[in-house]
């Protein structure tokens, strides 16, 4: 078994025991802190009154006339520098280039919507396109990958103290120790899939959760069927593989 395996001895027991405990903690985090955080902020921008004329108060929205100048396309960094009326420069990013920034020049005019003393979107040729400042609603990426990373965690942190409970260095891993590790991996990356498509296709907040559930169910069934076909043996005694 690979040194790297979390089975292979006490100490990569304890090693992913951590990260496992990570993981679940992560996830607390985010769904009872981060998520309901950004759903409150998408809330108060959408319920944000429009500024009175030539207000520039931070609690309401307002659309401002930008000059775009120094766009970043590439290696992962979409970022654009507006310049408003008055000269001040507002360094903005956004998540890709596409539908807006890429049909923008040095010296176009952009319309931003400021709120909160950000830009949180720009306008311009007909297209609207979110910047990072603009609150995301739902947080379907965020909860998709919570849950994700919660039930990989919490499967492996279960599978590594029944490891260090069995003997790590005395005996090898049973097979059920094993089909929990592929589980934990498996659930670990439906929470990836599910997160990457609710982000590219701006799904609804419940979508995330849904296709997570989608992909981890025959991962799920998979492993209590082979959980019950595994034979219940005592651990068999630890041999060290020569080098």
């Amino acid at each position: 078994m690979s040194s790297r395996n979390p089975l292979h001895n006490s100490a990569t027991a304890i090693l992913y025991l951590v990260f496992a405990v990570i993981a679940v903690a992560g996830s607390v985090w985010l769904i009872s802190v981060w998520v309901p955080d950004r759903i409150a902020a998408e809330r108060a921008y959408r319920s944000a009154p429009s500024c009175a004329q030539a207000s520039r108060a931070d609690d309401c929205v307002r659309d401002e006339e930008f000059t775009v100048s120094d766009i970043h396309i590439g290696k992962k960094q979409y970022k654009a520098t507006l310049t408003d009326s008055a000269g001040t420069a507002w360094r903005v990013g956004f998540a890709g280039e596409d539908p807006l920034l890429n049909e923008l020049h040095d010296g176009d005019r952009v319309t931003g919507t400021v709120w909160q003393g950000a830009v949180q979107e720009i306008a311009a040729k007909g297209t609207r396109q979110k910047t990072w400042e603009r609150p995301v609603n739902p947080p379907g990426t965020e909860l998709a990958m919570a849950i994700g990373l919660g039930a990989a965690g919490l499967v492996l942190g279960v599978v590594c103290g029944w490891r260090l409970r069995q003997g790590a260095d005395r005996h090898e891993p049973t097979r059920r120790m094993r089909y929990l590790v592929r589980l934990a991996a498996g659930l670990g990356a439906a929470g990836i899939a599910a997160t990457v498509l609710t982000a590219v296709f701006d799904l609804r907040l419940w979508m995330g959760p849904a296709l997570w559930a989608l992909f981890s169910a025959p991962m799920a069934a998979w492993a209590v069927r082979a959980w019950r076909r595994a034979p219940f043996l005592a651990p068999e005694p630890w041999t060290p593989k020569p080098l």
